[in-house]
């Protein structure tokens, strides 16, 4: 196990995947990559929370981009739209695949805010939030099992409502 310092030291140092991922879609290389690190950190040595297994959608996804790939994954690299109700790339989503392990896996250090909400179709939630780096992973808990949702860039207004969930959360 580590000790505070390198938990901290590990936070620290997480940046971007790559220096530059175009707004429409990832180059096969860039996908390669993106979906490399997905692989080796959700499949092949997954998360665990207390002795579970953190799964994902594994349904094969449609979307273009991703056809033939998990859902799961596609979730991570993309955004729905507001308006059309479909899933576009994200670069800024995608660029920090790699941020999921280890934000879930030091949950414990004081700059992960964890909290959970009961999510509208009933399943509890749980959101472990690196602050400074407004970046969050959703876990929800499906049955016996937790099934990685999402993780992605928190933007201002998500910012507020996360701060008052986690607030809630304390209380």
């Amino acid at each position: 196990m580590h000790d505070f310092f390198d938990d901290e030291h590990e936070l620290d140092l997480i940046e971007d995947l790559f220096e530059y991922l175009d707004l429409d879609a990832p180059t096969d290389d860039q996908m390669y990559q993106l979906y490399g690190v997905f692989k080796k950190d959700i499949i092949e040595e997954p998360i665990y929370i207390d002795d579970i297994r953190v799964v994902y959608d594994n349904r094969r996804s449609r979307h273009p981009l991703f056809r033939g790939k998990p859902v799961g994954f596609e979730h991570i690299c993309t955004r729905e739209s507001k308006h059309s109700g479909k899933r576009n790339f994200d670069p800024e989503r995608a660029n920090k695949i790699h941020w999921i392990k280890p934000v879930v896996h030091y949950r414990d250090n004081g700059r992960i805010r964890f909290f959970e909400r009961s999510h509208a179709n009933g399943h509890n939630q749980r959101y472990f939030w690196l602050y400074e780096k407004d970046y969050v992973v959703i876990i929800r808990e499906i049955t016996e099992s937790l099934q990685l949702v999402t993780a992605f860039k928190v933007d201002e207004i998500e910012r507020r409502k996360f701060q008052n969930w986690y607030n809630q959360y304390q209380n």
